[in-house]
């Protein structure tokens, strides 16, 4: 089936919601109209149940559901994907890397889920891995049947199983720096929409990387954090934060990445002896030096100049060491 020969037998429209994710929109309108889910919907528009819906796409579903085409492309961003050099977007602003953004497998709270309706757009943000209504680490796993969650499935609240998505029992509480670097997202998303966004508790953490990251853009802050917790190795004597080897799969990633930029972060501000062993110095400087060339955020620059100057300043980048990283710009120094 064509998008023209169904727009019109779908009864219910509503725009997308502040906050929304793009994705999370679709899949809630195909459920409010009966439909078999998201996979139907990209079937219609001629997408492999596979492909992820993006801002090209905004023009038909705006068609189908009736939400506004700026709106729709605002929360579904856009990727590229080919030659490498994508001109990726999200929540209207440019992100550096597609895997900044989670687009196939998505993580869920299912008590806001319950008691607003949506999925948050600052869910879909890879590093996100906690609720900071709720304190709880998001669900990315289906309890009965141990998959993924994935966006090709019949409603926001149950799995492509059939089953009622629940949080998973026993796994944790997430972190304060998890909390806060939620809120931080929601805040940066908050601010490209016109919104001031209220805390759910105090945001001014006192938390090293925080303070570091807080005054960048979105994608300023990303770069800086997968930066770091790429580069960063530390010695044996580790705080109870970091997790002793990278793991693979996603939300433990996501932690793992979190903790060893905060790590690091903690150490310059006590002015300990630091060490990178960075096995992928072209990842990490290329992270910086994209962030030096970000015109609309002198504040990106700046922290992004200061670390690749102690970088690149080193005789072999494979191995960096710094007593006092002169990270001058940052109050936080």
């Amino acid at each position: 089936m064509s998008v023209e020969s169904v727009s019109d037998s779908f009864p219910i429209h509503d725009g997308i919601r502040p906050y929304e994710s793009g994705q999370g929109y679709v899949l809630r309108m195909a459920a409010e109209n009966r439909l078999l889910g998201l996979h139907q919907i990209k079937a219609m528009l001629g997408k492999s149940r596979f492909a992820v819906l993006d801002g090209d796409d905004a023009p038909a579903l705006g068609q189908l559901f009736g939400a506004d085409e700026s709106d729709l492309r605002f929360a579904l961003g856009r990727l590229l994907t080919g030659d490498g050099n994508g001109d990726y977007k999200f929540a209207g602003g440019p992100i550096g890397r597609s895997y900044f953004v989670n687009r196939m497998y998505p993580r869920t709270c299912p008590e806001c889920v319950h008691e607003h309706g949506q999925c948050d757009l600052s869910w879909d943000v890879s590093l996100v891995v906690a609720c900071e209504r709720h304190m709880v680490l998001l669900t990315d796993r289906c309890r009965h049947c141990g998959r993924q969650l994935s966006w090709n499935r019949s409603a926001l609240n149950v799995c492509g199983c059939g089953n009622w998505i629940e949080a998973t029992p026993n796994i944790g509480i997430p972190r304060d720096l998890e909390i806060h670097f939620a809120h931080w997202v929601r805040s940066c998303v908050a601010r490209r929409i016109g919104v001031t966004e209220k805390p759910v508790r105090s945001a001014d953490s006192p938390l090293p990387l925080m303070t570091l990251i807080r005054p960048l853009s979105l994608d300023g802050g990303l770069r800086v954090v997968y930066a770091l917790g790429t580069a960063a190795t530390y010695d044996k004597e580790k705080g109870n934060a970091t997790i002793n080897c990278r793991p693979r799969a996603a939300m433990a990633k996501a932690r793992y990445v979190l903790a060893s930029a905060a790590d690091l972060a903690e150490k310059i501000v006590r002015l300990e002896r630091v060490e990178f062993r960075i096995t992928r110095p072209t990842a990490v400087i290329g992270l910086l030096a994209e962030s030096m060339s970000a015109q609309d955020s002198p504040q990106d620059r700046s922290l992004a100049y200061s670390i690749l100057y102690e970088v690149l300043k080193q005789k072999s980048v494979s191995s960096w060491r710094g007593t006092f990283p002169q990270l001058s710009q940052m109050s936080l120094f």
